[in-house]
């Protein structure tokens, strides 16, 4: 079977490897370059955790525990570090109960502590927490290497013998009888037999008229340098965090970029993905260095590094993962409302069964296209 997987970041360079590795033609189609830093799969960290508020992504996140562990051992490289993890919140507020009433569902082993605490002051000296939170502590839980996770999944698949087209994006997708007919910007036409739309922020320009409603957003990260003598914040000592009451997130230092990332998961600015300003703007910046201050009080207030990224938005948060009603050859994955990288490799080999009509072995109903409205 031929198939056409239309944007190659994390989604789809695990859809192409699983879809390869299966035995199929595959064409993978990159708007950009492979880990390029306009989309949403670019950089050196992403959180994994179990502590999720709903515990339909905690059970998603376990499925794709053993997916990352044979991703790692296929590419021979370190691609998720566990550090673990410390998620806290005002203990009667529901973020923090709902990822608590989670971790019980499962059977998932964590710590809990209610602020303030001596001995979490003791183990995490780098962090100030307030009074009347609720803090959890997980080892299941680091960070994902997300442009080292592209890379070593496109690679893979190139060995297979996907068929990768940089610099290539889709100008018309049509329904025939003997298959869907793209139009190419090289001003090439494939004719497939099946598609996977992955395509991100472009979600909406390649499937036009049949898009499912997302809005992209335009975010920001930086990386802060410690303050002299301040607690080290290496991966052995610091886990990744989550404030859940504010959406302030960040991790330890590691060797991908200096110093230590902090970001705020603060949907507001709306754009069109070909129309973003890609600068990082000293108002930005204010919250991050503010909150840090509070909450980290051995980050300074001096950037090393910072970026833009781009959210694509469902209003539910949940993604979509579907056939299009219109024409089932064309399976569509996206919507991960910022929290999706830690499931790529799920999502990707999920695409992969639908292509292959093979039952994922997980529920998606909260991910299908039915639950929008029809226009």
């Amino acid at each position: 079977m031929r198939v056409v997987v239309i944007g190659m970041g994390g989604v789809g360079s695990a859809a192409a490897r699983f879809l390869a590795r299966d035995g199929h033609e595959v064409i993978g189609l990159e708007r950009f370059q492979i880990d390029h830093d306009q989309g949403s799969s670019y950089g050196g960290s992403r959180i994994f955790r179990l502590a999720y508020e709903d515990a339909l992504f905690t059970r998603l996140m376990t499925y794709a525990f053993p997916l990352w562990e044979e991703l790692e051992q296929d590419a021979g490289e370190e691609l998720l570090l566990r550090c673990a993890g410390l998620f806290w919140g005002q203990a009667n507020d529901a973020p923090i109960q709902n990822a608590e009433r989670a971790f019980h569902e499962i059977g998932a082993e964590y710590e809990a502590w209610d602020a303030p605490d001596r001995e979490l002051a003791r183990r995490y000296p780098m962090f100030k927490f307030e009074q009347g939170e609720r803090v959890l502590f997980s080892r299941d839980s680091g960070l994902v290497r997300a442009s080292a996770v592209v890379r070593a999944n496109a690679r893979l698949a190139s060995e297979l013998g996907v068929d990768i087209r940089e610099q290539t994006w889709v100008e018309s997708l049509e329904s025939s009888t003997d298959g869907v007919h793209l139009r190419l910007n090289t001003g090439d036409t494939l004719v497939t037999d099946q598609v996977l739309v992955s395509a991100g922020s472009w979600l909406s320009q390649v499937l036009g008229d049949l898009a499912p409603p997302v809005k992209v957003s335009r975010q920001t990260y930086v990386h802060l340098a410690l303050k002299r003598g301040s607690p080290r914040m290496s991966p052995d000592r610091c886990p990744v965090w989550i404030d859940m009451d504010t959406n302030f997130y960040g991790f330890p230092e590691h060797t991908d970029h200096p110093g230590a990332k902090i970001a705020w998961h603060n949907v507001v600015d709306f754009v069109e993905p070909d129309e973003v300003d890609r600068d990082l703007h000293a108002e930005e910046v204010k919250p991050v260095l503010a909150y840090a201050a509070r909450r980290l009080p051995g980050l300074s207030d001096r950037v090393m590094m910072g970026k833009t990224c781009l959210y694509t938005n469902t209003e539910d948060r949940d993604f979509i993962v579907d056939r299009l009603p219109s024409d089932p050859r064309v399976v569509v994955v996206g919507g991960l409302s910022g929290h999706g990288f830690k499931f790529t490799v799920a999502l990707g080999k999920i695409a992969a069964d639908l292509i292959a009509e093979r039952d994922p072995g997980f529920d998606l109903t909260r991910f299908a296209l039915s639950r929008f409205p029809a226009e």
